[in-house]
């Protein structure tokens, strides 16, 4: 069963994840919970953190439609910055343009604990600074004015309480209700 996803300003989004230290069948399960997380979300990528888990983990999709994960990675060599269109789970709804690099030289570890390096330029660069943003506690709202940040708290705020309303059987009025 899918986790939900946490929405910003949730504190576990803004703190550094923990490394991973134990690798092999330990950490399929918290995999198979954020791939399924991610796939019902309809996302590109996830980071343990936007399920609640502090852990330098995180599942990164390709331009085919494929996934891999990434643990404890590091950004070892980038290019120059391009302004990109982005969104997050974490932060339904809302896209903005946002700094990044064309290009990166990434060194991570796969679910085995084996040390990778990869060459990334587009999308994929992309989705790689995105999610390595999470496991250092920031999203894509923190590379934002503060004009915006504000206005996208004041929403995230509103769904937060949306969302715990419904959980506890409430019923709760959004402006995005129809109404007879």
């Amino acid at each position: 069963m899918p986790k939900p996803i946490v929405i910003w300003p949730d504190k576990v989004l803004s703190t550094r994840t923990r490394p991973v230290t134990e690798f092999g069948p330990a950490l399929d399960p918290l995999l198979e919970e954020m791939m399924e997380s991610l796939r019902t979300a309809e996302g590109i990528g996830i980071a343990a953190n936007q399920i609640g888990v502090p852990l330098a983990i995180a599942w990164v999709g390709r331009e085919d439609g494929t996934f891999f994960e990434i643990a404890n990675p590091v950004v070892l060599e980038t290019s120059e910055p391009v302004s990109l269109e982005e969104g997050c789970l974490s932060v339904p709804h809302e896209w903005e343009q946002t700094p990044r690099f064309a290009k990166v030289r990434v060194r991570y570890q796969d679910r085995t604990g084996a040390q990778h390096e990869l060459e990334a330029e587009g999308r994929l660069a992309h989705v790689l600074q995105h999610e390595i943003d999470h496991l250092d506690g920031t999203t894509f709202v923190e590379h934002l004015s503060q004009l915006k940040r504000g206005l996208i708290r004041k929403r995230m705020q509103r769904l937060q309480k949306e969302r715990a309303a419904e959980a506890a059987g409430g019923h709760v009025h959004s402006d995005e209700c129809e109404h007879d």
